[in-house]
């Protein structure tokens, strides 16, 4: 029977017989490492299975505006491309006084309508009012854990719909998130993306 004799003769041998000259002991080893790891391994993501809460089911805000149309242009979803939301809500707000200059009273905020969606990929929403606020929350459920990401916003236009001229003011009454104000209204600039605030299992809306 053939065996290795120094230390760096496993390189070199192979399994007696013909067998040996079409299957070298190194890659037969590996062979057999990858179809153990293949059968064993578990399936960390499967079609009908979402993975537990983490970077790919981070909820964000993608604001979007042409420099000439009137409206302002919302999606939430998540950062990974198919991660399902169990819930993603949208309350709206425009019956408010605020000229993007100045801090928003957020305590004249009244939140007129809701839209609630189950079992979904993403919320999309065109606002023509001018200001408007966004109360936002996506719930997340996985077999390994649940999050909510939340978040509050407000946004106002100034200037007209040309080129150039418009200027977008934001705000956000969510501790912890940024967004940025004012910016000019170009192709350059828009659109933008807001990372909503992971408040946990139990840090709902």
């Amino acid at each position: 029977m053939s065996t290795p004799e120094r230390r760096d003769d496993w390189l070199r041998w192979r399994p007696p017989g013909k067998l040996g000259v079409y299957a070298p002991w190194p890659l037969v080893g590996v062979t057999l490492l990858l179809v153990a790891l293949i059968v064993f391994t578990p399936e960390l993501e499967s079609n009908g299975h979402q993975p537990g809460p983490g970077i790919l089911t981070q909820a964000e805000l993608v604001v979007d505006k042409l420099p000439t149309n009137g409206s302002l242009h919302f999606y939430v979803w998540a950062l990974g491309e198919t991660i399902r939301y169990d819930q993603i809500s949208l309350g709206v707000a425009t019956s408010f006084s605020w000229d993007g200059l100045t801090p928003v009273n957020w305590t004249t905020v009244t939140w007129e309508t809701w839209d609630n969606q189950s079992n979904v990929l993403a919320v999309l929403f065109n606002a023509p009012a001018n200001p408007v606020a966004l109360n936002i929350s996506a719930h997340y459920v996985s077999p390994s854990g649940s999050t909510w990401y939340v978040g509050v916003f407000a946004f106002f236009i100034v200037g007209a719909p040309f080129p150039g001229t418009e200027s977008l003011y934001s705000a956000s009454d969510t501790s912890g998130v940024v967004v940025p104000s004012p910016i000019t209204v170009s192709n350059t600039t828009l659109p933008f993306d807001v990372v909503l605030r992971n408040a946990g299992p139990t840090g709902g809306p």
